[in-house]
């Protein structure tokens, strides 16, 4: 009897007898907003849910990167014989190569087919470009700077977007700047010599004579004889120093050691400008152009191959013979090191003192305009009330 009745409504009903609820998702349907996957660029997952079934339905789709879950699931509802439901999520790719699984779940009513219910897309191999500059990190010569040029003046696996010398010539591109050489030629003004070894890197006409000097012997039988004989790198400093030390005490005074007595900072103030002090040992000499501003000269005369480095005590350094520098306010410890054909070092070092409060400071300026404007505000403030009290009794008194 229940087979009879199932056939007649069957006959009857067939639409009602034989519904179906199915929905489905293939590899196809799972796709990235962008072809090529940079690791670490968010973009968008996008998946498309068809229904095969004559049942409307709806659910939920998941997307997993391997096991770990992708933000949350999105609802889908997808009628029976209607368009596919589009759903998207955004995603982070990986550093590393990888698969996106999608699945639908939670249908209703219960999807009769759970087979293609799931489905994984093809491997995906992200690009490793830190920098975004479209060259990928294995092949860029500066990985975590943007530069889509890759040049590399001097060829040494180093871009010049990254590199501080570009043409590997001992002088950074810094120091090249403030003393006006090609940061991309090693020898700038083409006189055979390399900019870290010319004295004036920017003018092919000079570069470092040696000093030669005349000396008087002795020969064998006892008759003077001149010869030539080379300066050595110490004897032109201890020359230097010695002339200037003693022009100096017959000026003014000196410390024990005969160099010149230091100037103290209340001392310094009333100085002219153009005041010349000296290193301790006379090695070299600076003036202030102005509050923050010296200028410094290397007195030992020009040695053949002797390399001239000044370090300002705050980040910069010159390898100029004569070189201007702009301080901040503070004390500066500035040191010149000279170096000689072999190898042999020698450091002196002079105190630099900027005084911060000093009427020469704009910002000191400035501040005490200003208070000295709000005293006068103030002053008018206490005068007005007397002022008019005054005023009043005199109205009164005339009345």
């Amino acid at each position: 009897m229940k087979i009879f009745l199932t056939m007649a409504l069957a006959l009857l009903f067939p639409s009602v007898v034989f519904a179906k609820a199915d929905l489905k998702i293939e590899q196809s349907d799972v796709r990235l907003s962008h072809e090529n996957l940079i690791a670490g660029d968010q973009v968008r997952l996008y998946a498309s849910v068809h229904n095969v079934g004559d049942e409307d339905v709806s659910g939920y789709v998941t997307f997993y990167q391997g096991s770990n879950l992708i933000g949350a699931s999105q609802v889908i509802s997808v009628l029976a014989n209607g368009s596919a439901e589009e759903v998207y999520i955004d995603f982070v790719v990986p550093s590393s190569s990888f698969n996106i699984q999608a699945q639908v779940e939670g249908t209703d009513p219960e999807d009769e087919d759970p087979s293609n219910n799931v489905t994984i897309t093809a491997t995906y191999h992200p690009i490793l470009d830190d920098d975004r500059d479209g060259i990928e990190n294995d092949a860029d010569d500066c990985p975590a700077v943007a530069d889509a040029s890759q040049i590399d003046s001097d060829d040494d696996g180093e871009g010049d977007a990254c590199d501080s010398d570009d043409d590997d010539d001992g002088l950074s591109d810094e120091v090249e700047a403030e003393i006006g050489s090609n940061p991309l030629m090693t020898d700038t003004d083409g006189d055979g010599v390399e900019d870290q070894s010319d004295s004036f890197p920017v003018d092919p006409e000079r570069v470092e004579d040696q000093d030669v000097v005349k000396s008087t012997e002795q020969n064998e039988n006892g008759i003077d004889q001149e010869t030539d004989a080379t300066v050595t790198f110490k004897d032109i400093i201890s020359q230097v120093a010695q002339t200037i030390q003693e022009s100096t005490a017959a000026d003014g005074e000196t410390d024990d050691v005969g160099a010149p007595t230091e100037l103290s900072e209340s001392e310094e103030e009333v100085l002219p400008i153009q005041e010349i002090a000296f290193s301790a040992n006379a090695v070299f000499s600076y003036t202030r152009d102005s509050w923050n501003t010296f200028t410094f000269t290397l007195l030992s005369p020009d040695v053949d191959d002797q390399q001239v480095s000044w370090d300002f005590g705050d980040g910069v350094s010159s390898t100029k013979s004569v070189v201007t520098h702009t301080f901040h306010p503070g004390s500066y410890a500035v040191r010149l090191t000279l170096t000689d054909q072999q190898g042999v070092s020698s450091t002196e070092t002079a105190q630099v003192l900027v005084p911060f409060l000093t009427l020469h400071n704009p910002i000191i300026l400035v501040a005490v305009l200003c208070l000295s404007l709000m005293l006068l505000v103030a002053l008018l403030a206490l005068c007005v009330p007397f002022v008019k009290q005054r005023l009043k009794r005199r109205s009164a008194s005339s009345q």
